[in-house]
């Protein structure tokens, strides 16, 4: 079970394609609605070959090593999910303890979609494509604001089968299985506050404000 991808609406895609590209992230695939259809728009095209349309993207899908970031337009910053690449035994047991905590599943042939109580939700992939063969750019753990009074965030322990790695009440509570964690912070909205990387090298805040801060190791 591997934490590798997550995913934000906005309304600034050109220039969050431009600053992951900055970081060394390939873009794989851009798919938009042009003049009332989906339409691919992938490399080799350039923001210049098609600004002028008008084109509404849905998807931008970025890659890097182990990491995979997607983003489509809106009217407004919001983080919609992350995503957890899982072996088939995993896929099911995960689907079962959802089921025994009455969240909403939206199962699908390519991806399946767990809802969390906090507006924000957990993506189970078992397609490997997703991401690259390189074993770099790994997600390591993922900060994330969450309001406390909706749930608290051990039900994602509960979900996910991880440990209650630290917890020191609304100030934090991380959760983590050895190799990757899910560290929380009561707050009043869902946010992704900070991605911690391993693996690579860099530290700066994208243009939603996420801090992303890589580190040869932890």
């Amino acid at each position: 079970m591997q934490l590798f991808h997550y995913h934000w609406w906005m309304n600034q895609l050109e220039e969050m394609e431009n600053f992951y590209k900055e970081l060394g992230f390939q873009t794989r695939l851009r798919v938009g609605n042009d003049q009332g259809e989906m339409q691919t728009f992938n490399p080799p095209l350039e923001w210049d070959d098609f600004r002028e349309r008008g084109v509404t993207f849905r998807i931008i899908e970025m890659v890097k090593g182990q990491t995979n970031v997607t983003f489509g337009y809106g009217k407004k910053d919001r983080f919609d999910h992350i995503g957890i690449l899982v072996e088939e035994g995993e896929y099911k047991d995960i689907l079962q303890r959802a089921e025994e905590l009455n969240l909403h599943i939206n199962e699908g042939e390519r991806r399946t979609f767990i809802s969390t109580p906090w507006k924000f939700r957990i993506e189970l992939q078992r397609r490997t494509e997703v991401v690259e063969e390189e074993e770099s750019t790994l997600i390591h753990t993922v900060e994330i604001g969450l309001p406390f009074a909706k749930e608290h965030p051990k039900l994602l322990a509960e979900l996910l089968n991880l440990e209650v790695v630290e917890d020191k009440g609304n100030d934090l509570v991380n959760l983590g299985n050895g190799q990757w964690n899910i560290m929380s912070h009561d707050e009043d909205y869902s946010r992704l506050i900070t991605v911690h990387f391993i693996k690579d090298t860099f530290n700066r805040n994208d243009p939603v404000g996420t801090r992303l801060i890589g580190h040869h190791s932890l």
